[in-house]
């Protein structure tokens, strides 16, 4: 980071899986891949002192979970692509908000991209009190979705698009202060202007189920779990296990614990002296039959586990 420069700018492009979930962890985020497919996305940031711009892009789809920073306050516009947001599903024409230090929830599908403003508590309700909306402020940290039919909305969204490109093209390009005000002035209209959303797809009782199961799968990884003793062990019907993670992952808990381990397997593999055997890291994860684990992987993630072994090397 330039130290005369008051912000930073932040671009990675085509970055694989192991990667971004390490980049995202720095952030409280945890990523895993759902679907398969060779994993890529693009982060692009501009951080400054009291506000960041952000948009990232997902060719694949991902489940998310972590929190959201303290002191700060986030808003996030989608694309067409579709997500769920807690226990909601999002439409393009939503605005997602992360209250400070709220919880991360979400998984969405492939070609997924999101555009971000986030802005530290004090500047919000600062800039929200000269325009007299303190209680609009208020009114928000206890709304997670909101939807709009305004304009005003995919006018933000190309702002905070053509200012990061702006950043990106142009080293010395600096603008602080005037965007900061006049944009947040906008989101706060914006946001007057928009409806709670009423697209609840489940309660929040479900959700904490499928949390809670994936924590005892990866406490118990090394183990081979039943969906019977899941069920048992959460008191729930297989029925109602079987739907909760249809409904969120589209795939059933089979399915699901395996996604969980092959990225466990991903990451240590990634993780490891590149003269480990595969065998015995991969143990690790769960995996005991060789053949069929390079077969599962090779599959899912589009290389083989040899090959992700050897990246360590360089």
């Amino acid at each position: 980071m330039n130290l005369n420069k008051n912000f930073e700018t932040i671009n990675y492009s085509n970055i694989g899986l192991f990667d971004f979930v390490r980049i995202a962890r720095a952030w409280k985020l945890d990523f895993i891949q759902l679907r398969p497919g060779t994993f890529f996305t693009h982060i692009a940031q501009v951080v400054y002192k009291d506000f960041q711009l952000g948009n990232v892009k997902l060719n694949t789809a991902v489940k998310q979970e972590g929190f959201s920073p303290e002191g700060v306050w986030t808003f996030a516009f989608v694309n067409e692509a579709q997500i769920y947001w807690r226990n909601y599903k999002v439409e393009p024409n939503s605005i997602i908000i992360y209250t400070p230090g709220s919880e991360i929830n979400a998984v969405s599908e492939a070609n997924f991209e999101v555009v971000t403003f986030s802005v530290s508590e004090h500047c919000l309700f600062e800039i929200a009190k000269s325009q007299g909306e303190e209680s609009l402020v208020d009114s928000l940290k206890h709304i997670e979705l909101l939807v709009s039919k305004n304009p005003l909305l995919i006018e933000l969204k190309n702002v905070i698009l053509n200012e990061i490109n702006q950043h990106l093209q142009n080293p010395n390009y600096i603008n602080d202060l005037a965007f900061k005000e006049s944009f947040t002035k906008k989101l706060l209209v914006l946001l007057k202007d928009s409806e709670i959303s009423s697209k609840k797809v489940s309660g929040i009782k479900r959700l904490k189920l499928l949390h809670n199961a994936e924590q005892y799968i990866l406490q118990k990884i090394t183990e081979p779990i039943t969906v019977s003793a899941l069920a048992s062990y959460f008191n729930v019907s297989e029925r109602t296990l079987l739907y909760a993670f249809k409904n969120r992952f589209n795939m059933g808990p089979k399915s699901f614990m395996l996604v969980l381990k092959l990225n466990h397997a991903h990451q240590r593999l990634h993780e490891e002296d590149e003269h480990r055997s595969i065998s015995s890291i991969i143990k690790d994860s769960g995996f005991w039959h060789l053949g069929r684990f390079y077969k599962d992987y090779k599959s899912f993630f589009g290389e083989l586990p040899s090959k992700t072994l050897s990246k360590n090397s360089h």
